[in-house]
């Protein structure tokens, strides 16, 4: 169940980056932080907690 929440949280997250505009930046942070909250279990696989830190930051980046 956690791997369907979390590949949500990343899809959710990376249609507002993409859309390009910046209003919908801390949407798209929100969701990277939820997807890193879920992905702290340890059952989760390291590469994706990896995928979901370089997202977040990458959101962070763009919105300061």
């Amino acid at each position: 169940m956690s791997a369907e929440r979390i590949r949500t949280l990343l899809l959710r997250g990376d249609n507002p980056l993409k859309s390009g505009r910046p209003e919908r930046l801390p949407r798209a942070v929100e969701a990277f932080e939820q997807a890193a909250e879920l992905a702290s279990d340890p059952a989760v696989d390291e590469r994706v907690r990896e995928l979901i830190q370089r997202r977040l930051e990458a959101a962070r980046a763009i919105e300061e």
